[in-house]
């Protein structure tokens, strides 16, 4: 079995709020689909980095933090 490195919640939050509050689109009207499902797969990213947080036992913690980079990894491909 691999071991996973573990990922730096502070670093990735930047990462993330870099990602939504200052990489928009100058666009006055809706967002085009693609933006749209790229914002989708930043909240789910969100919700995945703060259970990996919270998470109790390591296997939980594996879980999410797997969920997350294959999320990440989705966004910046």
């Amino acid at each position: 079995m691999i071991e996973r490195k573990a990922i730096n919640p502070n670093r990735e939050w930047e990462i993330i709020k870099f990602e939504t509050h200052h990489n928009k689109p100058d666009i006055n009207g809706p967002y085009p689909e693609h933006i749209v499902n790229r914002r989708t797969l930043l909240l789910f990213a969100q919700c995945f980095l703060a259970d990996y947080q919270t998470a109790k036992t390591k296997k939980y913690k594996d879980f999410f933090r797997e969920l997350y980079r294959r999320t990440m990894k989705t966004y910046f491909d």
